[in-house]
């Protein structure tokens, strides 16, 4: 039930990637990581989309729309492919770790956005 929940969301999110102009980083369980702005300026709409997405998918335990907590930062990052055997592209710095602190202090439901966005 949690990957058929999981495959639901991520593939909804994968789907509104061109339309906002944003770069998937990656997937850590249900931690879904988004960037916008490395290569062009990009409209704020993806979390926005994200939140109404998700509500369309249904907790498969008591049948209510899914709640996701959204971070946003906005600021300088360092990025590339780092690594050999499995090369990843990465987003490194203060930025990164601002949002992923916007997104776990946040509400349910909600965007949780920084003074610099």
């Amino acid at each position: 039930q949690v990957m058929s929940l999981l495959n639901s969301l991520y593939s909804r999110y994968d789907a509104m990637l061109d339309k906002y102009g944003v770069y998937k980083v990656e997937t850590i369980g249900d931690c879904y990581f988004v960037a916008g702005g490395l290569i062009h300026e990009d409209e704020d709409g993806m979390a926005a989309a994200m939140l109404s997405a998700a509500r369309e998918v249904l907790m498969p335990t008591t049948g209510l729309p899914v709640e996701i907590r959204i971070g946003l930062h906005t600021g300088p990052v360092v990025s590339g492919v780092v690594g050999t055997r499995m090369p990843r592209f990465c987003l490194f710095g203060d930025t990164v770790n601002t949002a992923s602190r916007m997104e776990s202090t946040g509400l349910p439901g909600a965007i949780h956005a920084s003074e610099a966005t």
